[in-house]
């Protein structure tokens, strides 16, 4: 078996503020994403880092998913 890495990491920028914990139920939304590997929320700048397995998950798949939380959440 061959080790290959495939990680990848995505940054984002989260709207809306956290009122009502909204970054956090994103958070723990992207968490359970196949590929995903860590996720890490900047509650002061209001980012997001993601780290990912870009053979299983694609930037955009991802950017799909935040795009729909923060709509939802504003």
């Amino acid at each position: 078996m061959t080790n290959s890495n495939h990680e990848a990491t995505a940054l984002f920028k989260l709207e809306g503020g956290n009122e009502s914990g909204q970054h956090e139920r994103l958070r723990r939304v992207i968490c359970k994403l196949n590929g995903v590997r860590d996720v890490r929320v900047n509650f002061i700048l209001d980012t997001m880092s993601i780290k990912y397995d870009s053979n299983v998950l694609t930037r955009d798949e991802i950017k799909k998913k935040v795009d729909r939380s923060n709509k939802s959440s504003t």
